[in-house]
């Protein structure tokens, strides 16, 4: 073989495990996330009444993957609330005493899968799963004593309930591991459930990933 031949023959010899070597991974990977988050919880149920916005704070621990979806855990708690004072019931008769109706607390924990439309820095997403509600009411009850007097009285109860979790947000990345993202968050809680109560959430959170 000639001088040149050989040297082109070495040089190809050496060059195509180096660009092996050299390819860049294309291999996904998932990125485990931590959140924190504060806003408003709106209270309501849909037959009759909202019982106010108070302050509602959690958060969340999730895996990211390249592809865009997340699976992620998340809890949440609004206290505070403000149960309504309960009317009388009977016409006609004096009332003794007062009572009130509605919750006082309610604690969520959901699993949701979500979806991060592909973006550089700003990333719209949606997100869907199951929640499960745990709230603490009071509750009113009225009684005739004595002729012509009626003796309202309240008693608290604890109440459970299942329904879907729905979502949309957008996360804002401000640098390698912190992101935020104004986001709502709407849980409807009727399985299982005596008090069928619903909330709504509007909160930022703060993510860190690594």
């Amino acid at each position: 073989m000639p001088i040149a031949g050989r040297v082109v023959f070495i040089a190809l010899t050496l060059a195509v495990p180096a660009a092996a070597v050299a390819q860049p991974t294309t291999a996904s990977r998932w990125t485990p996330e931590i959140s924190l988050i504060a806003g408003l919880g709106h209270v309501f149920r849909w037959e009759d009444r909202t019982y106010g916005d108070r302050w509602n704070v959690g958060g969340a621990a999730a895996m990211a993957h390249d592809s865009g979806f997340v699976i992620e855990v998340a809890g949440d708690r609004t206290t505070g609330l403000e149960p309504p004072a309960a009317p009388c019931g009977l016409v006609n008769v004096p009332c003794v005493g007062a009572g009130h109706d509605g919750p006082l607390s309610v604690a969520v924990a959901s699993a949701t899968l979500q979806y991060r439309f592909k973006r550089k820095r700003v990333q719209p997403y949606v997100l869907a799963g199951l929640g499960v509600m745990w709230s603490r009411s009071l509750h009113s009850e009225t009684r005739v004593t004595a002729p012509s007097v009626a003796v309202i009285t309240e008693h608290e109860s604890r109440d459970r309930g299942f329904g879907p979790e729905l979502g949309a947000g957008v996360r804002l990345t401000l640098g390698p591991h912190v992101a935020v993202s104004p986001e709502v968050r709407w849980l409807d809680a009727p399985w299982l459930s005596a008090q069928n109560l619903a909330i709504t959430r509007l909160g930022v959170r703060v993510s860190s990933a690594w």
